[in-house]
């Protein structure tokens, strides 16, 4: 049975466990999508520590505020409502809308996965985590992160980098390797879709090794109708068992960057 996620200790602010998370060696930084893929999950496994880039620039209509879910054989998308904001700020400033409507969205889910063998017990979790509370888009996305994390035993540590590098007028690959430094990392893991934004010589240079983590995303029956990969990982937790999923997270191959 999926557990309901709930609001711990540890589960927002793991800032008293300061000197557990120093050298903590692979470090993984991404924006905190919604409910993400596979793939976002095995990067936080292979990951020693793995850091929420949540004080940077909101990208409209991205992975941060949406996702993809499977109806009739066809991906859509659903997501959380946003309030009206400037184009200017930073993810975690970004406010749910208080108008979000959970009833909705959870009868399109059902309606979509009525048949999916485990329907139920995902659902279920879901709208107890789409009711806890969360004012800003990072934060909601945090919760959901450390929820799934939980149901698939990743026990990565997971930090905010507003609360380890709050301050920086850096961009791109500097500001990351700020990151790594702020963290106590010896080596940086991106997904290999994204490896071209880094020069691994620059990373030698400052001291680290640049890792580029390849997933691994096999099909999975989806009620007869042709495999649609790279969906949220709400789909994988609709057709298959925990256990499974659980094994699948931690696929993937680190390669050098």
């Amino acid at each position: 049975m999926l557990i309901a996620p709930t609001r711990s200790p540890a589960g927002l602010d793991q800032r008293s466990n300061d000197h557990a998370l120093l050298d903590q060696g692979r470090v993984a930084l991404m924006q905190p999508y919604f409910l993400p893929y596979l793939g976002y999950f095995q990067l936080i496994a292979a990951s020693d520590c793995f850091v929420l880039y949540d004080n940077v620039q909101f990208i409209k209509n991205g992975w941060i505020e949406r996702n993809r879910y499977l109806l009739e054989g066809e991906p859509k998308w659903f997501g959380l409502a946003l309030a009206k904001g400037s184009h200017s700020q930073l993810i975690n400033q970004r406010q749910i809308s208080p108008h979000f409507d959970i009833d909705a969205i959870m009868s399109r889910l059902a309606f979509a996965y009525r048949k999916a063998p485990h329907a139920e017990r995902t659902l279920t979790w879901l709208e107890a985590l789409l009711k806890l509370p969360a004012s800003n888009i990072a934060e909601f996305n945090e919760l959901a992160l450390r929820s799934c994390c939980s149901l698939l035993r990743i026990h990565t540590p997971i930090v905010r980098a507003s609360e380890w590098a709050p301050v920086s007028h850096a961009k791109g690959q500097e500001r990351v390797l700020e990151t790594i430094r702020a963290i106590g990392g010896t080596r940086y893991l991106n997904p290999v879709a994204g490896g071209a934004m880094y020069d691994s010589v620059e990373f030698a240079n400052a001291g680290y090794a640049l890792e580029l983590l390849e997933p691994e995303l096999g099909a999975y029956e989806q009620l007869g109708k042709p495999f649609v990969p790279a969906l949220s990982i709400l789909d994988l937790l609709m057709f298959n068992e925990l256990d499974t999923v659980s094994t699948w997270a931690r696929r993937g191959k680190v390669i050098d960057g």
